[in-house]
C-alpha cells in the first residue's frame, strides 16, 4: 500500500512537474495551481457526492438500532460518531465520504437495509468504521487529485495540439498532452490497486471488531447477488462508487474461482449461500484482466477467502 501510494505521488507530481516547467510554467504558478485545483476539490467533493446520491440524513428516533451501533463501533475503533444517512437507491451497498474524521457521513443505501439482517447490517457498518479508522476517504481524495490532474493537462495540451496556432508549437502541445495522458493512466491504474487494498484491510477490521466475519462474508454475498440480479439498479453515481463496500461493474470470472477454493469458503458461507453465489457471478457480464485491473473493488472471492482466514485465526484464538 506505501509503496503504491508513493510511486504515485513521485510519478504524478514528478512527470506533471516536468512538462510545466518545460513549457515555461514558474514554480510558484505551478504550485498555486495545484493547491487551487486540489483545495477546491477537497471541499466540493462531498457536496457533489450528497447530491447525486440524492442522501436524506437521518436523526436517532428514526433508526435508532442502526445509530446505536454505529455509535459502538466508532466509540470501540476509537473514531468520531460519523453522520448516519439514507440513499433511496435499492441497489444493495453502503458507503463513507467526507473531508475528514471529524466530518465523516456514513451513507446506507434503502436496498441494503432490505436484504441484510441485524448481524450482516452490523459487520457491513464495521467496515465502513474501519474506513473512518483508516482515513481512507481522506487517503483517496487526496490520491484521485494526482490523475485527475494528469487529465486536465492532458486535455489542455491536446486541444491546443490539435487546434492551436501552428506557429504555437502545437506539435510539442499535442506531445505533452500524450504524454500527461500515459501518467493519468498509470496514477490511475495505482489508485486502483491502492483502492482494493483499502477494501481488503476494511474487511479484516469488521472480521476483528465484530469476531464474526462470516456475518460480511454472507453480507457481501447478498450484496453481489442482489446486485448481478437487477443490474439496471447498478447505474450509481460514479463519483461514489469507488467509495462503496462492494462494486459489480466490472464483473470477473469469479465463479471458476469459488470452486477451486470452495473448501476454504465453506468455513464461512454454507453450500447453499455458495451455490447462489456462483450462480449470481455467472449471471454477471464476465470480463477480462483489464477489467479486474480497472475495478474499484477486489473480487468476491478474494474477500470471501481473506475473511475465511480471519475466521479460523479467530477460532484458533479462543
Amino acid at each position: 500500500m506505501y509503496i503504491v501510494l508513493a510511486l504515485i505521488l513521485a510519478i504524478g507530481f514528478g512527470v506533471i512537474y516536468a512538462l510545466l516547467y518545460v513549457l515555461g510554467v514558474s514554480a510558484a504558478g505551478m504550485l498555486a495551481f495545484a493547491a487551487i485545483y486540489f483545495a477546491f476539490q477537497w471541499y466540493i467533493s462531498p457536496k457533489v457526492i450528497s447530491l447525486f446520491s440524492r442522501l436524506k440524513y437521518i436523526s436517532d428516533a428514526e433508526y435508532p438500532d442502526m445509530h446505536r451501533m454505529v455509535t459502538e463501533l466508532a466509540n470501540e475503533a476509537q473514531v468520531p460518531v460519523p453522520r448516519i444517512a439514507i440513499s433511496p437507491s435499492k441497489e444493495p451497498n453502503a458507503f463513507v465520504f467526507g473531508r475528514t474524521r471529524k466530518s465523516a457521513t456514513l451513507a446506507v443505501h434503502q436496498g441494503l437495509l432490505n436484504i441484510l439482517d441485524r448481524e450482516e447490517l452490523k459487520a457491513v457498518l464495521a467496515h465502513e468504521i474501519g474506513h473512518i479508522k483508516h482515513s481512507d476517504f481522506a487517503v483517496m481524495t487526496f490520491i484521485s487529485f494526482i490523475p485527475m490532474l494528469a487529465m486536465l493537462i492532458a486535455e489542455y495540451f491536446l486541444f491546443f495540439g490539435m487546434f492551436g496556432n501552428s506557429r504555437q508549437g502545437t506539435g510539442y502541445l499535442a506531445l505533452f498532452g500524450t504524454g500527461a495522458f500515459v501518467i493519468y493512466v498509470i496514477t490511475e491504474l495505482f489508485m486502483l490497486s491502492l483502492s482494493r487494498s483499502r477494501e481488503l484491510y476494511a474487511d479484516n477490521y469488521s472480521a476483528t471488531a465484530t469476531q464474526k466475519p462470516e456475518y460480511l462474508a454472507r453480507a457481501l454475498v447478498k450484496i453481489t447477488y442482489g446486485q448481478a440480479a437487477s443490474p439496471q439498479q447498478n447505474a450509481a453515481p460514479q463519483a461514489a462508487r469507488s467509495l462503496y463496500i462492494a462494486d459489480s461493474t466490472h464483473a470477473r470470472k469469479e465463479a471458476e474461482e469459488l470452486i477451486k477454493h470452495k473448501d476454504e469458503i465453506s468455513k464461512i458461507l454454507s453450500n447453499a449461500e455458495i451455490e447462489r453465489l456462483m450462480s449470481s457471478i455467472s449471471a454477471q457480464r464476465r470480463g477480462s484482466f483489464i477489467s479486474s485491473i480497472f475495478s474499484t473493488h477486489p473480487s468476491t472471492y478474494t474477500r470471501l477467502l481473506l475473511l475465511a482466514k480471519a475466521k479460523g485465526d479467530i477460532d484458533a484464538g479462543r
